[in-house]
């Protein structure tokens, strides 16, 4: 995605700007985040994941609400390269299959369910290719408005 070009539906140009960004998500240049390396296809959005102990909650297993970050990065993300246009979480469900350990890769892949309006509902899933399913998830997801990103709507 061109940093310099401002997208569809993005008249301040924040979408394009996202590598100026801190997120704790995505960004490769915060030193405390988790810096996913998403890849955009077609119809999903997958990540890579390999975490060590900083991201623990007890030895060996990383933190639920760490797992609970990727899922909505991840879908945060689909919808952004399904509409070109950001958004904001408005619930996720997930589902706990396995805990997810410490130098263990995992995938994390997302796609967009349904849109309707501004209201976008959000599959994704974190697995391993030997120990299946981490956990899954359900997001809503609700478009800002070019009103909302200039702060004149709450």
């Amino acid at each position: 995605m061109r940093s310099d070009v401002p997208l569809r539906g993005d008249p301040t140009g924040a979408v394009g700007r996202l590598a100026e960004h801190n997120c704790f998500g995505c960004t490769p240049g915060n030193p405390k985040g988790l810096g996913l390396a998403l890849e955009e296809g077609e119809t999903e959005v997958t990540a890579s994941v390999c975490l060590g102990a900083d991201y623990e909650s007890f030895p060996g297993v990383i933190h639920g609400g760490i797992v609970a970050t990727i899922l909505d990065e991840i879908m945060g993300r689909a919808v952004l390269c399904a509409h070109h246009r950001l958004s904001v979480t408005a619930g996720i469900r997930i589902r706990f299959a396995d805990v997810m350990r410490t130098g263990t890769t995992y995938v994390a892949r997302a796609a967009v369910a349904s849109d309707v309006d501004s209201i976008v509902k959000v599959h994704a899933r974190v697995e391993q290719s030997q120990t299946g399913l981490v956990a899954a998830a359900e997001g809503t997801f609700v478009l800002l408005t070019h009103q909302r990103l200039m702060g004149k709507v709450r």
